[in-house]
């Protein structure tokens, strides 16, 4: 990130927080591109910074994700807008502490001029800094939510009418207003690239529906925290959750779970972790892979029941990457479906 940045020109907006950052990098980078904007998109986006850098110039604008790795070591960088969306325990098998882990994201501030924080957060919350923008779905803000609608000073616009849904988009759609406005991008225009945008893959993206009951592919989902917020999009849930071990609390979830989730298959290295935290809230069995994972579920789910896979950890005990563990799961939906019109 330093090597680019010392190679890069124009506007710099940086994006972190546990969860939903490619999410805002996308809607940001796409309403800009929408309304005319030159602008570029990288950093943990899967795009090296590196890759484009000599190629900006003064009247750019560059939207970089950023991970807490990417972040921790910086000591020459500057962006003009930054925004921490969230900080949830994860990759503790790296920080060592959550402690460690929040400060690694929170050391992005120093590097910014503009500051976009969830007042949610509790971590965040309580942030001194200057030239702080703060969104909220509960209390008044800069942005914030009435009644289904979105308010930010000029910017007014009904959850209903915008394509992705559940709290934790809610909120990425104010953080992504915030830096918008911050960049100067005309109300209307904000309004347009937030109503055309349509996700990316992996996040709670339907993968099929077999004899009625609808797939979700949730891959993208690699710590509790994320985990959670897919669970509160939908109301009964046979939950295909586990992957690599990293040593996170799944605890604090039971009562997400009692309230959402009809049973749990579990997977991967934290499998026997799921069964035990969880088999005393609802009936918790154990699979070998994806493709039993997601049998067993279609035969315990009924009509009006939603299968959810979202891991709640990351892919690397069994896949290259989250994106090859979720085009095995629709390979597994689709495979599901051949085999039940078959009979």
């Amino acid at each position: 990130v330093e090597l680019a940045y010392t190679f890069a020109k124009g506007t710099i907006v940086a994006i972190t927080g546990t969860n939903g950052k490619s999410t805002t990098t996308a809607v940001v980078y796409h309403t800009l591109k929408h309304a005319g904007y030159k602008v570029f998109v990288g950093g943990n986006y899967g795009i090296p910074f590196s890759s484009f850098a000599e190629e900006t110039d003064q009247d750019c604008v560059v939207v970089l994700e950023l991970s807490s790795f990417q972040i921790e070591d910086l000591v020459s960088f500057h962006c003009n807008t930054c925004a921490v969306l969230n900080i949830t325990p994860d990759h503790l098998e790296r920080h060592r502490t959550f402690s460690a882990y929040a400060q690694a994201k929170l050391k992005l501030l120093d590097f910014s001029d503009t500051k976009v924080l969830n007042y949610d957060d509790a971590v965040l919350r309580k942030v001194k800094c200057s030239n702080a923008l703060f969104f909220s779905l509960h209390t008044q803000a800069h942005a914030y939510t009435k009644d289904g609608t979105i308010y930010c000073a000029d910017v007014k616009v009904n959850v209903d009418e915008l394509p992705l849904k559940g709290l934790h988009n809610t909120a990425n759609y104010m953080a992504s207003i915030l830096i918008l406005k911050s960049l100067g991008v005309e109300p209307e225009d904000i309004v347009r690239g937030l109503k055309t945008f349509k996700g990316l893959p992996h996040r709670t993206e339907p993968a099929g529906t077999v004899n009625g009951i609808p797939f979700v592919n949730d891959s993208k989902s690699t710590n509790p925290g994320s985990l959670e917020s897919s669970l509160l999009s939908f109301n009964r849930v046979v939950l295909i959750a586990g992957g690599k071990d990293k040593g996170l609390d799944f605890s604090y979830l039971k009562k997400t779970v009692r309230e959402r989730v009809k049973a749990i298959v579990a997977i991967g290295e934290t499998a026997q972790t799921l069964y035990s935290t969880f088999k005393e809230v609802v009936p918790v069995c154990v699979e070998e892979d994806i493709y039993s994972a997601v049998k067993r579920a279609y035969a315990l789910a009924e009509k009006g029941d939603t299968v959810l896979f979202s891991p709640g950890c990351s892919s690397f005990d069994r896949f290259k990457n989250f994106e090859h563990r979720g085009e095995v799961f629709k390979e597994a939906v689709k495979r599901l479906g051949e085999e039940v019109e078959k009979g």
